[in-house]
């Protein structure tokens, strides 16, 4: 209903006191002076608080959420990247040690769609390795493998020791689309034209439908054997003919 402070205040005076005009009513001009130093300071309010949280924060202001969590913004990181990493914060180091606590802090990182593989599937005798496989949805910033390994570092079991892959994906897509139509058409004197429409607007309406069909059906092609066929000029050659 109210803007400004000064006219909230101005609403609550008693009506004698407003029936001078404004530009000449002492008590507006003093709540209009006081009102935008109350205005100000409402705003100063809401800024405080927004910077207070790490989800509403600016980027300067996330610095400083940084330097109380001791994590400094990595080299490539996206701002959003950041925020993200700085909220999970304390359930990364409640999952430290496991391999979900890799994972999750691979997300904060931009690799939402790694997983890992024990190193032993490849060589039994490094049971103690484990393979993180890099990936995700979309490029990360962050594509140095010393800051990724940092990270890692810090949540990763204390008797396992990563190594790094990109797996590669290939997808191969095959479409088919095949369409049969038949039209049936009426022969002469297999039905009655409609009359035209008289003055009162009498007619006869012919009745139409329309289906939907679908069908599948598999066959195999046999390719002709040798000698089965003839070469020749003609664009039909018979099996059996000699030319």
């Amino acid at each position: 209903m109210f803007e400004k402070f000064s006219d909230y205040m101005y609403y609550l005076l008693f009506g004698p006191l407003k029936k001078a005009a404004k530009a000449a009513n002492q008590f507006y001009i003093f709540l209009k002076v006081i009102g935008k130093l109350a205005d100000q300071t409402k705003q100063d309010i809401f800024r405080v608080r927004e910077e207070s949280m790490i989800i509403s924060a600016s980027e300067r202001m996330l610095e400083i959420h940084g330097q109380d969590r001791d994590m400094r913004r990595l080299k490539g990181e996206s701002v959003e990247n950041y925020r993200l990493r700085l909220m999970m914060k304390h359930r990364i180091a409640e999952m430290a040690g496991s391999n979900s606590g890799i994972l999750l802090s691979l997300q904060t990182l931009g690799y939402e769609q790694s997983y890992i593989e024990p190193y032993r599937l490849y060589d039994p005798d490094r049971w103690a390795e484990f393979i993180i496989y890099l990936a995700g949805k979309n490029p990360s910033g962050i594509n140095d493998i010393s800051i990724i390994d940092s990270e890692v570092m810090k949540v990763k079991p204390a008797s396992g020791k990563p190594s790094y892959a990109v797996e590669e994906q290939n997808r191969l897509v095959i479409r088919s689309n095949f369409q049969f139509g038949q039209s049936n058409y009426k022969l002469c004197n297999t039905f009655v034209c409609g009359d035209w429409p008289t003055q009162a607007n009498l007619g006869r309406l012919e009745k139409s439908d329309s289906a939907i069909r679908s069908h599948f059906a598999f066959g195999s092609v046999q390719y002709p054997l040798t000698d089965t066929i003839l070469a020749s000029e003609k664009l039909y050659q018979p099996r059996g003919e000699q030319t």
